[in-house]
Order: structure tokens, then C-alpha cells, then sequence
């Protein structure tokens, strides 16, 4: 935890501002056992130097990606992430184009999770939305979509290691599940997500 937080100030790594130390030059600190420092200076190339400073960037993200992926799976931590992307286009007098799709994963202690997609394409009219409520190994996954040039409209149910008969009492014990942890307001239920 105190490298992760460690990159956050120096995400650059140590040697970055060092660089300039030395007018061209790379720069080395060195620790004496007497707690002195001293400094080195190298001739370097500039472009020797941003690569160096391209791998400790690289370096530092990679391992701010593992320590993620420790906490994702701790049983006993709340999670959330979130990813958009849009695209915009427009050329000349036609109608601008957009397409957008977003994920939205929140976990909580207990095997609790709800994950949310979302699409939208203006070219082609579609627009598609899943939420899915787990617990454990079961889930409850609502998926709809709807073409706002063709009218068609679809929504499907995905059970996931339950019955479609399970689906209420399902539904029923992941609300009394998200009730330990929700701060109000935060959770909202499948019902007053429109679409």
C-alpha cells in the first residue's frame, strides 16, 4: 500500500527530476552509510532519458494495476469502477453521429455485485442496457434494447445458477443484502433505472 501511494507522488520515478540536475547529464543519488548523499554525473542522451522515464511510468501503472486486482478480490472490501467511451462525428450538414457505451461494477462484503452496460448508437438507432444483481454464485441479469428507428424493443432475463421461479425471492434477499451498506441514496433499484 505505501508503494502504491508512493507512486502517486513520484509517478515519474525517482531519477526524473535528477535529469536536469546535471545540465545534459544524468544524475545519480547515491546513500552513504553515514547518511550523506552524493552526485554522480553521467553524460546521457535526452532521448535515452524519456525512455527511462517511459519505463518507470509504465512500471509504476502496471503495478497500480496488480494492487487493483488484489483489493477486486478481497471479500471484505467495497469496489467500484466505472469505464465510457464516446465517439462523436459530424460531417457537413448531416446529423452527428455518436456512439457511447459504459460499465459500472459495484461490490460490497457478501458476494454482493451489481454490473451495468449500457450502449447507444445514433447511426443506428440502437440502444441496449444489462444491470445484473449477483450474489455469490447466482445472478439475476436484466438485459433491454430498443431501436428508436425501427420501434423494435426486446428485454430478456438471464438467471445464472437459479430458476426463473427463484427470481423474486432472489431479487428480495439481494435488496436485505445491499440494506447493510447503502449510504442513502446510493443504490438504486432495477425499477428507477430508465431506459
Amino acid at each position: 500500500m505505501r508503494q502504491m501511494m508512493r507512486n502517486f507522488s513520484e509517478p515519474f520515478g525517482r531519477d526524473m527530476f535528477s535529469i536536469s540536475d546535471c545540465r545534459g547529464r544524468a544524475c545519480n543519488h547515491t546513500r552513504h552509510e553515514e547518511g550523506e548523499n552524493s552526485l554522480t554525473c553521467t553524460d546521457v542522451n535526452p532521448l535515452q532519458a524519456m525512455d527511462q522515464i517511459m519505463l518507470n511510468i509504465q512500471n509504476s501503472m502496471q503495478e497500480l494495476q496488480r494492487n487493483f486486482g488484489h483489493f477486486s478480490m478481497d471479500p471484505n472490501g467495497h469496489l467500484f469502477s466505472s469505464s465510457s467511451v464516446i465517439t462523436y462525428s459530424k460531417v457537413g450538414d448531416e446529423q452527428p453521429k455518436v456512439f457511447e457505451t459504459s460499465t459500472q461494477t459495484r461490490r460490497a462484503p457478501g458476494g454482493i455485485k451489481e454490473s451495468r452496460r449500457a450502449l447507444r448508437d445514433s447511426e443506428s438507432g440502437l440502444e441496449k442496457m444489462a444491470v445484473g444483481h449477483h450474489l455469490h454464485d447466482r445472478a439475476h441479469v436484466i438485459k433491454k434494447s430498443k431501436n428508436s428507428k425501427t420501434g423494435d424493443e426486446e428485454v430478456n432475463q438471464e438467471f445464472i445458477n437459479m430458476n426463473e421461479s427463484d427470481a423474486h425471492a432472489f431479487d428480495d434477499e439481494w435488496q436485505n443484502e445491499i440494506l447493510k451498506y447503502k449510504p442513502s441514496g446510493q443504490w438504486r433499484n432495477l425499477e428507477n433505472s430508465g431506459m
